[in-house]
């Protein structure tokens, strides 16, 4: 941040500071690394998201939610919505600025109705001008100045307008930022919001999540990618997937989870995946030759884990420099015993889709799509037409490996126009590890969220777990998804988070089912209201007696 806003924003606290510790005393505050009432009581949020449609740029969300859902929300022992909003209701494209009265309207309706019930309300931009952040598509907010004046421009104008409410927690200024070139960027603009909004709003808290991404990097920093600006009411957000195999399963905008996966599964090698360190593969396996070559069986080399620091395994795809088409299908896992016979199958893979499979692309050449052949039948993976390296691996069939075993992956293969110069093969890629390795289970979620956890301690600040949730699919066929989220809410209460669960209503992830009516008891996850209801006692909301 420049020298230049951390001074504005210095001398805009230092005019409001005496304001603020002394006017609204029903806001909540940041005291140290905690949330604090009027009374200088700890307030833990606990809270479910309001979706509000935002993915569909529905202008006004009406069947969302209504008051009766902020009553629900209430008799769950909840006491904050995370209320998702996008730019689209507030102001349109081809007038930027020029603030429509039925938005408005709108969110006053819902801080009446939050008041009511006694919920505080987290106002969260998750759709700002220049494009959803999430799946880095939103560029625009990044490359284009106007954009972010827009944004900076609406914040202010939300602040201004409920100045003095104390149903509203706090202003979340951006949902999972992914920009474009450095993390720079967001601390930048992060900073000059935080500067308009104190300019016309000393008391609410503001929520600053860490940077998600920078363009194709998704990795983290020593800092988990958290950074603070110079304002003593802010708090630091993160969220958690993990295990994202799991919590996405079958999710259509991540093809790369599987189409099943259960929990807690003691077959599962879980680490994230940035903290993970390839030292060694089986780079030695037989290669596809040139040209055309039928459906063959390749048996792989077999590897021994020598190094102790080897602790990961992975199958992997590789189609380097292929500018032909390679098919992939039937694969094997096995460990051999020191004769080198079979001694045990691990897995056998019948691959029918590319679900489960990440593709990876040095210059993003190339593509890999489901094919409609198979080895011996009608599916199988192919991939084509790429110009470096590039690969196929599955984060889905990571195992963890066992000090001087000897393991082995093999399978079927075929190609078209194969040029010399290609590497297609079927390899295993061994890792060192960071941090220890888990399985999927309680503890390996407990390690995920002490990350975070211990930065906000190093930087005596509070954090607000906004997001953790797990798809409907993992709540079929006895997957494990309620088990999931009472570990995730011990694991939270243990270390005294705030939260809010994504979410309320949608078909994908909802406590509430579906988005074409209002939520109906009749599509509810009851299992997992029950559990949010049954599970803990309702901290005090705005109001609301103790």
């Amino acid at each position: 941040m420049g020298r230049v806003l951390l001074l504005s924003l210095a001398l805009v606290l230092a005019s409001t500071s005496s304001e603020a510790t002394g006017q609204n005393p029903g806001f909540l505050r940041v005291r140290g690394d905690r949330i604090v009432d009027a009374a200088g009581h700890p307030v833990t949020l606990r809270g479910v998201a309001f979706g509000n449609n935002v993915w569909t740029n529905v202008r006004l969300p009406t069947l969302d939610h209504d008051e009766r859902d902020f009553r629900r929300v209430a008799e769950m022992g909840l006491n904050a919505v995370r209320f998702y909003m996008n730019y689209r209701t507030f102001e349109s494209d081809a007038a930027p600025g020029v603030y429509l009265a039925d938005g408005w309207k709108w969110l006053d309706d819902n801080v009446a109705w939050a008041k009511r019930a006694g919920v505080y309300l987290v106002l969260n931009m998750h759709v700002p001008p220049g494009g959803f952040q999430s799946l880095g598509n939103g560029k625009g907010l990044w490359e284009r100045p106007e954009q972010q004046d827009r944004l900076i421009k609406l914040w202010t104008a939300i602040a201004q307008r409920y100045r003095g409410e104390a149903a509203i927690a706090g202003f979340d200024l951006l949902n999972e930022p992914v920009v474009t070139r450095s993390r720079q960027q967001w601390v930048d603009l992060a900073g000059r919001i935080a500067v308009a909004i104190r300019a016309v709003d000393p008391d609410h808290m503001l929520f600053v999540e860490r940077t998600n991404a920078v363009g194709r990097e998704w990795s983290e920093d020593a800092d988990c990618n958290f950074f603070t600006i110079p304002d003593p009411n802010v708090v630091y957000e993160f969220h958690v997937y993990e295990p994202f195999v799991f919590t996405h399963q079958k999710a259509s905008w991540v093809p790369f989870t599987p189409l099943d996966a259960r929990y807690p599964d003691e077959t599962r090698a879980e680490v994230p995946w940035f903290l993970l360190h390839r030292r060694a593969g089986t780079d030695d396996s037989p290669k596809l030759p040139p040209g055309d070559s039928p459906w063959t069986y390749y048996q792989g080399a077999p590897f021994q884990v020598k190094d102790p620091a080897l602790v990961v395994g992975k199958p992997v795809l590789v189609v380097d420099r292929n500018s032909g088409s390679v098919w992939f299908d039937d694969l094997t896992l096995e460990e051999l015993d020191q004769a080198g016979q079979v001694k045990r199958v691990l897995w056998t893979q019948n691959l029918t889709s590319n679900r489960g499979w990440f593709f990876w692309s040095q210059d993003q050449s190339g593509a890999s799509i489901p094919a409609h052949s198979g080895h011996d039948d009608q599916a199988s993976i192919m991939a084509a037409s790429t110009r470096a390296e590039a690969n196929l691996g599955s984060d889905a069939l990571r195992f963890r490996v066992k000090p001087g075993a000897t393991y082995r992956l093999s399978g079927w293969m075929r190609g078209e126009q194969v040029p010399p110069a290609a590497t297609c093969q079927i390899r295993l890629d061994f890792f060192s590890s960071d941090v220890p390795v888990h399985v999927s289970d309680g503890a390996y979620l407990a390690s995920v969220l002490d990350r975070y956890v211990a930065w906000g301690r190093a930087h005596h600040v509070p954090l607000f777990l906004g997001e953790f949730g797990a798809i409907r699919f993992t709540f079929d066929g006895d997957r494990g998804g309620l088990r999931w989220v009472a570990d995730m809410l011990d694991v939270i209460e243990q270390r005294h988070l705030s939260f809010s669960y994504h979410a309320y209503h949608e078909d994908s992830f909802g406590l509430y089912r579906g988005s074409d009516t209002l939520p109906s008891p009749d599509r509810a996850n009851q299992p997992l209201i029950d559990l949010f209801t049954k599970q803990r006692r309702r901290p005090p909301g705005p109001g609301a007696r103790p």
